[in-house]
């Protein structure tokens, strides 16, 4: 029996209670039950919400809301911050006179956010325990907190996949793509030796290396902590084979050395040109590669960072509701976000078929992924079907990085990466900057 299949057998079969409990969120039940209190869709009519989402296909999401507003007869007041200082900006926003009442949020801000009262904990409204209940099991943990509360609604979910050239793989005498971080470095060697000077290229910024952390880790089959936040990374020797082989990859050439500071857009058009041979980040950036029409567009793939060995890191971004929000506008908040992160009133995935489409970006529910709808949109050039199976089965997301905390590790990991990168540190002592990043973090937390 798959997850969907497990999923409607809990639903049909046992009472909330139950349910939450066979879940591992049985916290859920301790809140009031608001949906008691919950105004009826026509009270909830003719009400004003402010949204405010990151510059990510503004047109797309503007669609979105138009469709609901015409079906609900509710207003929506757009605004847009850009994904460059999103953070700082959201804050500002709910600290000050004028808050959102819905908002896109990185989910490494979720918890921090409702712990603030910036959110509100969705426990008890209307179908939240079912849009918990439909996730894939792993995906669960990034929308709900250890206390039970629910803390977001997605936005999109994505695993981390490779990119690769299959001509290139083919010439250097591989029959398939690496299964192993090991194997990654033995292929860029040869095919760097065949005249591609930098076969592998990654989103190895500051700003965002810290997710690539937990790629590689998952890859080599280490857990980066334990269940109570706190790392354990530090203490597998598989740790420092893995920081090993990362600094190898920078240091003998198999990626540019602009990587540390190369947008997406680079390495979209290096590899769609024929210039590099894998591109390790999110499934969707195949789209871009393909779409770009380079020269090689054509001869390029996808496949699971590791086939074999490990897993890939699964993540995603969320959408949460104002702390202060309450009567007819939260009932009328929360149905659109139930329309824009879950299902419409009919049931239908209505917004992830309008990104699927748009934007091959995905949802962490199995029946995403047999929804016809969704199907007939997604790529034809990208195999839905492998991603499913990578969500389901090769990869998982790092609960730590939903953590009130976990943006003051972010914020040091950047740093203590790059000089590992650069040769100005090695992997025992990266490993140890890191765990004592992430306790400094922990402790300025209050936590």
């Amino acid at each position: 029996m798959d997850d969907s299949e497990n999923t409607a057998s809990l639903n049909s079969n046992l009472d909330r209670r139950t349910l939450l409990t066979a879940m591992g969120v049985a916290g859920l039940t301790t809140a009031p039950l608001l949906s008691r209190g919950m105004m009826s869709e026509a009270e909830a009519a003719g009400q004003t919400i402010n949204f405010t989402a990151w510059e990510y296909q503004p047109d797309t999401i503007k669609s979105l809301v138009a469709s609901w507003s015409t079906k609900t007869k509710n207003k929506v007041n757009i605004s847009f911050i850009p994904n460059v200082g999103y953070t700082a900006g959201i804050q500002a926003r709910q600290r000050g006179g004028k808050p959102a009442d819905v908002f896109y949020n990185f989910a490494y801000n979720s918890q921090k956010f409702v712990n603030q009262k910036w959110a509100a904990d969705l426990r008890g409204l209307p179908g939240a325990d079912k849009m918990v209940a439909d996730m894939f099991p792993s995906a669960r943990s990034r929308f709900v907190a250890e206390n039970g509360a629910i803390v977001s609604a997605p936005y999109f979910s994505a695993v981390h996949m490779l990119q690769y050239n299959k001509k290139m793989v083919a010439a250097a005498g591989f029959s398939s793509t690496p299964n192993s971080l090991q194997e990654t470095y033995d292929q860029c060697k040869k095919i760097k030796a065949n005249g591609v000077a930098s076969p592998y290229v990654a989103y190895w910024v500051k700003d965002f290396v810290e997710e690539y952390l937990h790629v590689y880790l998952l890859a080599g089959n280490v857990q980066p902590f334990d269940k109570k936040g706190n790392p354990i990374f530090m203490d597998d020797p598989k740790t420092l084979d893995v920081l090993d082989w990362w600094q190898a990859m920078y240091k003998d050439g198999m990626t540019p050395k602009s990587v540390l500071t190369d947008d997406p857009g680079k390495h979209t058009t290096s590899i769609a040109n024929g210039d590099a041979a894998f591109y390790a980040l999110h499934h969707y950036f195949l789209r871009d590669i393909v779409e770009s029409k380079g020269s090689a567009s054509a001869d390029i793939a996808q496949a699971k960072i590791v086939g074999t060995g490990g897993k890939t890191l699964q993540m995603g971004e969320v959408i949460q509701m104002g702390g202060k929000v309450t009567g007819a506008k939260k009932a009328a908040a929360w149905d659109f976000m139930k329309t824009y992160g879950y299902k419409d009133a009919g049931g239908q995935f209505t917004t992830f078929q309008k990104w699927a489409a748009s934007g091959a970006l995905c949802a962490p529910y199995p029946g995403f992924f047999t929804d016809p709808k969704v199907i007939a949109a997604f790529p034809k050039y990208m195999d839905l079907s492998l991603i499913k199976d990578t969500f389901q089965n090769s990869s998982d997301i790092v609960p730590a990085r939903t953590l009130p905390w976990y943006q003051g590790f972010q914020a040091q990991c950047g740093t203590i990466i790059h000089d590992l990168l650069l040769g100005n540190s090695n992997a025992r002592a990266t490993a140890n900057a890191l765990a004592i990043a992430c306790k400094t973090a922990k402790s300025g937390s209050g936590l």
